[in-house]
C-alpha cells in the first residue's frame, strides 16, 4: 500500500514537471505575443506526444509492481472472503441438517408419544370398566343379600304372627272346649316330658 502511495506521488510530480514545461513553451516572448501560433508546428505536437508517452510509460512502470501487489493482495482477500462464505454456507446447510433431523426426530416422538398415550388411554377404560363391573357385581351381590335378610326377617315375622294366631286359636278353642281333667292331663304329661 506505501508503494502504491509512493507511485501516486511520482506520478503526480511528473504531471506538474510536464505542467511547468508546457507553461515555458507558452509564454510570451519579448514582443507581447506568443510564440504559439494558431496551429500548432509538427514539434510542438510530437514533443507533447512523446511527453505523454513517456509519462504514461514512466507511471506504468512505476505503478506496475504496487498495482500488482494491490490486485494480488486484493485478489487473495476476494478468495478469502469467498472460502469464509463457502464454509458459512456449508456450516449453515450442516446444521440446517441438524434442525430438520432434529425435526423428523420431533414428529417421530410425537407419534410415539400419542400411541402411548391412547395405549395407555385403552388400558385406563379397561380398568375402569372392569372396576365398574366388579363394583356392580358387588353392589348386586350386597342388594340381594340385603334382600336375602329382609325376606328372612319377614318370613320370621309371618311365622311369628302365624305361630301366634294359630296359638291364640288354639287357645281359645282350648279354653272354650277343655274342662279341668284335660287341663290337668296336659300340665302332667308336661311335666312328666320335662
Amino acid at each position: 500500500m506505501k508503494k502504491l502511495l509512493a507511485a501516486i506521488c511520482a506520478l503526480c510530480f511528473l504531471v506538474l514537471l510536464s505542467g511547468v514545461s508546457s507553461a515555458r513553451a507558452e509564454e510570451p516572448t519579448k514582443e507581447g505575443h506568443s510564440e504559439k501560433s494558431a496551429e500548432e508546428s509538427p514539434t510542438q505536437s510530437i514533443f507533447k506526444w512523446v511527453n505523454l508517452l513517456l509519462l504514461l510509460g514512466a507511471a506504468g512502470y512505476m505503478l506496475k509492481k504496487p498495482a500488482s501487489e494491490f490486485f494480488e493482495t486484493r485478489k487473495r482477500e476476494i478468495n478469502s472472503g469467498l472460502e469464509r462464505a463457502r464454509i458459512a454456507q456449508e456450516e449453515s446447510a450442516r446444521r440446517m441438517a441438524e434442525i430438520e433431523q432434529r425435526l423428523a426426530r420431533l414428529s417421530s416422538e410425537i407419534a410415539a408419544m400419542r400411541a402411548q398415550a391412547d395405549t395407555e388411554s385403552a388400558k385406563e377404560r379397561e380398568n375402569i370398566i372392569a372396576e365398574t363391573r366388579r363394583e356392580t357385581e358387588r353392589l348386586v351381590d350386597q342388594s340381594r343379600q340385603e334382600i336375602d335378610r329382609i325376606a328372612h326377617s319377614i318370613e320370621r315375622d309371618i311365622k311369628g304372627r302365624i305361630a301366634d294366631a294359630v296359638i291364640n286359636r288354639a287357645s281359645h278353642t282350648l279354653a272354650t272346649q277343655m274342662t279341668e281333667d284335660d287341663q290337668k292331663r296336659i300340665v302332667v304329661r308336661f311335666l312328666d316330658k320335662a
